[in-house]
């Protein structure tokens, strides 16, 4: 009975202090150039603008991803993570992440956002 309890009690522990990810969906939402000019790609299929050379991609997390970012590229293009805000519903609960992400060498391609090796997003064409 004291080797049960002992597992049980481990087992609870163990549970307590994994880091599990709550993420529902993970969008892009914008990209932008080094000036700031951008558009909303959320009903896009292609960009109207040319993003060559560095540009900023804007990702929205519905949900908690604790400290394991999502990988965002475009084409062969790495995003590098530079900055994120929480988002809060009216009740001031927190609802997602919007993280920024720099590209550098960007010709064109689609934007590709993983989280986990799992694909959300790659709907979007950048010029």
């Amino acid at each position: 009975m004291k080797k049960f309890i002992l597992l049980l009690s481990l087992l609870s522990l163990t549970n307590l202090f994994s880091v599990q990810s709550n993420v529902k969906a993970v969008y892009a939402i914008g990209i932008f150039d080094i000036n700031g000019n951008g558009e909303n790609v959320q009903n896009l299929r292609k960009t109207e603008f040319d993003y060559n050379g560095t540009c900023y991609t804007k990702i929205f997390i519905v949900g908690s991803y604790f400290n394991i970012k999502p990988t965002v590229n475009i084409k062969n293009s790495i995003g590098h993570f530079q900055s994120s805000k929480s988002i809060y519903n009216s009740r001031k609960i927190k609802i997602g992440e919007v993280l920024l992400f720099k590209h550098q060498n960007v010709t064109n391609g689609y934007i590709t956002v993983k989280f986990k090796n799992k694909i959300y997003d790659s709907k979007v064409f950048v010029k």
